[in-house]
């Protein structure tokens, strides 16, 4: 049987899969205890007359420090009180200093520039919440991990790269390139959830002539007209507010902290608008009558694309797909085949695990296709299918939860939060793992 279909449209999405490591041998890195550190260090070295050459801020290098240990020899017990015992006592305690010193950039540098922690059983491995904890049942407590991403067509996966990420949000440019690697070219159109919605990914994707059908972070509040977007950037010069005034764009004011891609809006008089409450909820001032947006334009613009295209009626189609075809996957992976840690140690290695347990999974499914001499198919939008709409906002609504919220209390508010998002309790959790009936109603 041969499936000719389009690799066009593909589907991005990652999972959090644990790694074969100890889960007690995890090491932070250590940026704060190193600054600590270097403030002890030229403190001292400027007791010993051996301040020239030090930078004014920052961290120390090593070799600096162990420069500075040599000169030790060549400095003059008279300038120090204390004579030479002191001298002496201060020299071991520079090396003390230069002991730790390496240590700590030894954990920077196995760390590398992405990363707060590592694994002392596996270096590459990441220490990250995963969604469901063996522990406890909330996802709370810290497991070594990789971010395993895919990238599907026709639910097959064409495509995959691991990751030392805790988010998903720097992901989509490498599992990109990977793809571009093995076919020769980038994809037409690449459906994702909210996690990539990003600047970075949205520029990326202009570059590569990739339609972007993702999601950005706030897509949930301004589809539900719960949250909505405080504005919206109709050209370079012009922006509309959340009350639907069209305003102009105006010079920073004076001794602010000015940025060379951001634009400001100044709206004058929202003392008539029903969205003042809204608009003004994260200023300090919240009684002033009215406020200056600090916008980037570009973002802006390529957000308002990205929600364009994702209200189409092709788009409707894409993410019913994308909970089916790439979620799907994870779900075969993780449920039907039990996989959910990885069994080798190393960012290699794992990659490696990973791809054979790609290509078993797509020849179990080419096979089951083959007996059933059914090509893969997918939900098809109708043709009368109408582009989706965002609900229109109430500013009385919004208004009476803002005043509801700001009645509540710290823990009912993390209660409520807990609620929201679906997470059991821990006393929850007990009652749900209990029998309904014991052993002697049965």
């Amino acid at each position: 049987m041969e499936c000719s279909k389009s690799m066009n449209t593909v589907y991005l999405d990652g999972s959090k899969f644990e790694a074969n490591a100890n889960k007690y041998k995890f090491v932070w890195r250590p940026p704060i205890f190193h600054l600590r550190l270097c403030e002890k260090v030229a403190n001292l070295l400027r007791l010993m007359h051996l301040e020239k050459g030090l930078p004014k801020a920052g961290i120390i290098p090593s070799k600096i420090i162990m420069e500075k240990l040599a000169d030790v020899d060549n400095v003059s017990p008279a300038l120090i009180e204390g004579g030479q015992n002191t001298l002496a006592k201060m020299r071991r305690q520079l090396s003390g200093y230069l002991l730790k010193a390496l240590e700590y950039e030894e954990k920077e540098a196995i760390c590398g520039e992405h990363r707060n922690s590592y694994y002392k059983t596996d270096h590459d491995a990441t220490a990250t919440c995963l969604k469901e904890d063996y522990y406890n049942g909330l996802g709370s407590q810290m497991h070594a991990a990789y971010n395993a991403q895919i990238v599907v067509s026709n639910g097959f996966v064409v495509s995959y790269y691991v990751s030392q990420d805790r988010t998903a949000i720097r992901t989509l440019q490498p599992a990109m390139e990977q793809y571009y690697r093995w076919y020769g070219t980038y994809p037409e159109r690449l459906c994702a959830d909210a996690g990539y919605g990003s600047l970075a990914n949205y520029e990326y994707c202009d570059q590569k002539g990739i339609n972007a059908f993702i999601k950005c972070g706030s897509w949930n509040g301004e589809k539900t007209g719960r949250n909505p977007a405080t504005y919206e950037h109709v050209d370079e010069n012009t922006f509309q507010c959340l009350g639907e005034r069209k305003e102009q764009r105006v010079e920073p004011p004076p001794n602010y902290r000015y940025k060379s891609n951001s634009a400001y809006f100044y709206v004058k008089d929202c003392r008539r608008c029903n969205f003042g409450l809204y608009c003004r909820r994260y200023l300090k001032n919240k009684s002033q009558n009215s406020r200056l947006f600090e916008i980037h334009p570009r973002y802006a613009l390529l957000k308002q694309q990205a929600r364009d295209l994702l209200l189409s009626p092709e788009a409707i189609e894409m993410r019913v797909n994308r909970s089916c075809q790439v979620e799907g996957v994870f779900g075969a992976i993780k449920q039907n085949m039990e996989y959910t840690r990885f069994h080798r140690r190393s960012r290699d290695r794992v990659t490696v695990e990973f791809a054979l347990t790609s290509t078993g999974l797509n020849v179990r499914k080419y096979l089951k296709f083959v007996e059933s001499e059914k090509v893969p198919f997918y939900w098809s939008a109708q043709r009368t299918l109408e582009p989706e709409t965002f609900k229109k906002p109430s500013a009385k609504k919004i208004e009476n939860r803002i005043n509801k919220r700001e009645k509540l209390q710290p823990n009912e508010i993390a209660k409520k939060a807990t609620k929201i998002r679906g997470c059991a309790s821990p006393t929850k959790n007990r009652i749900l793992q209990q029998p309904l009936f014991s052993s002697k109603e049965l």
